[in-house]
């Protein structure tokens, strides 16, 4: 009996014991191309922007492996940074044949946002940033801090600082996993291009906080950021666009193309968020559309037909 207690408990140790450390790398693209900030880059909307800072945080990690099973990984975060790609070391998990995807949370989990920076060792991502990464013990973390200019040169200012535990989205990755030095390292791109999604800041902008831009780029991060290495580009949504322009009219607009279209096209009205509000297939030949029941506010107009797709804002007085 003894014999078989200290097999069982010897069984049960080196079960306990069959850890694997997890790493994520994150190599930083705007569209296909290596980001490295140094020069400007064409948003899905098509404006131009120069990146100055873009550094978000990631937590709540669970690992999706071996035919959809899920471990979570304790503890685990990371502090992105578009201009330095780097191994962040996860922690550990157990031992695992096959990886299919990295599900995550944007932001900081909301236990641990409100917590005291100080508390952590110098080195953790949740440490004291230069520059600062944490808004103040009542608001939390920064869950993402995006700066930088737009317009002609570039002088147009745009700043969102995204804070908030409503913020802090779930989000899922597609990785490569490959063993290094006995690590389980797993690969993925984040195209930068995907933080300005349906986002525009050609006019300028300027929130710190929890709503409007905020929420939308928070969004952004657990959904239109992250793919498979060597997959297609959120960029490869700006294709030929379409010539219309929008006249303004009593409860709405009137959407004028400058020629008929020669092919069926969707017309999908959007809040600022990117949330659908209406939408319309009109038929080829159409050279006008109206807008109505559409209340005061910024909204996207996005029209679409095979490869062409053209999104703009526009504000209704």
């Amino acid at each position: 009996m003894r014999f078989l207690f200290f097999f069982g408990f010897v069984l049960v140790m080196n079960v306990s014991l069959a850890q694997t450390a997890v790493a994520l790398r994150i190599d930083h693209k705007a569209g296909q191309a290596e980001f490295g900030g140094e020069s400007s880059v064409v948003t899905p909307l098509g404006e131009t922007v120069v990146v100055d800072r873009l550094e978000y945080y990631l937590s709540k990690f669970i690992l999706v492996h071996d035919g959809g099973q899920e471990t979570a990984i304790q503890g685990a975060y990371v502090l992105g940074d578009a201009f330095v790609d780097e191994l962040h070391a996860l922690g550990e998990v157990p031992a695992v044949e096959s990886v299919e995807s990295l599900k995550f949370s944007v932001g900081i989990d909301p236990e641990n946002n409100h917590a005291d920076p100080a508390t952590w060792p110098e080195a953790h991502p949740l440490a004291p940033q230069v520059p600062s990464m944490h808004w103040g013990w009542s608001a939390g973390y920064r869950f993402i801090a995006l700066e930088g200019g737009a317009g002609v040169n570039g002088l147009v200012n745009h700043e969102i600082h995204a804070l908030g535990d409503d913020n802090h989205f779930p989000g899922q990755m597609e990785v490569l996993a490959t063993i290094e030095n006995g690590v389980l390292v797993l690969d993925v791109e984040a195209d930068i291009l995907g933080f300005y999604s349906q986002l525009s800041v050609e006019s300028g902008l300027i929130n710190h906080g929890e709503n409007g831009e905020a929420i939308l780029v928070c969004n952004n991060l657990a959904d239109d950021v992250f793919r498979l290495p060597g997959a297609a580009s959120v960029a490869s949504e700006v294709e030929v666009s379409f010539d219309f322009d929008l006249a303004p009219k009593e409860g709405g607009a009137l959407l004028r193309f400058d020629a008929p279209l020669t092919e069926s096209a969707e017309v999908i009205l959007l809040d600022i968020l990117g949330r659908p509000l209406q939408s319309v297939l009109l038929p080829s030949g159409t050279k006008q559309h109206a807008l109505i029941h559409v209340q005061s506010g910024a909204f996207l107009v996005t029209i679409s037909s095979g490869s062409r797709r053209t999104t703009r804002r526009w504000v209704q007085g």
